[in-house]
């Protein structure tokens, strides 16, 4: 009862949604890609931590240079 070959010849392979193929340019494209990796490192459980601590780190680092560009004459 399966399809023969002839059957299988006449069907148009379809590769599904691809990631690669979504246009993303400039700001949106840029937040796009950083909420896309963000889950899917989130979905890890062994760099959950990791990306805690470097989330916490990053944010710090973050306010220093903004205060030491913005705030200090050095």
């Amino acid at each position: 009862m399966g399809m023969n070959k002839r059957q299988l010849q006449n069907v148009d392979f379809h590769q599904g949604i691809r990631i690669d193929k979504i246009p993303v340019e400039g700001t949106p494209g840029l937040l796009f890609m950083a909420a896309t990796l963000l889950i899917f490192l989130a979905g890890i459980p062994a760099v959950r931590e990791f990306l805690l601590i470097t989330s916490i780190a990053g944010a710090i680092g973050a306010g220093l240079l903004y205060f030491w560009h913005n705030q200090t004459r050095w």
